[in-house]
């Protein structure tokens, strides 16, 4: 499987962790390779409305693998 398909998969992955505009706003910029000018324009949103939308859905993500981590270890 290539890189962008495994990629792609973690983000399916971890759409019910993130809003619907947090989904759309990695999406477009981690999958599709947009700019934040490119993502702001083509979803009528301000620059800065993406960055946000990009660091919170990080970090809901990041969150998650962290508790899935901990959730392994205590299983082991």
């Amino acid at each position: 499987m290539a890189l962008i398909e495994l990629y792609a998969a973690l983000y399916q992955e971890y759409k019910h962790i993130l809003t619907d505009r947090q989904y759309e706003v990695l999406w477009m910029h981690e999958i599709e390779g947009l700019s934040g000018k490119e993502i702001s324009g083509r979803l009528d949103i301000s620059q800065s409305a993406v960055s946000r939308h990009l660091t919170r859905g990080k970090t809901s993500i990041l969150k998650e693998i962290k508790r899935e981590r901990a959730k392994q270890e205590d299983n082991a």
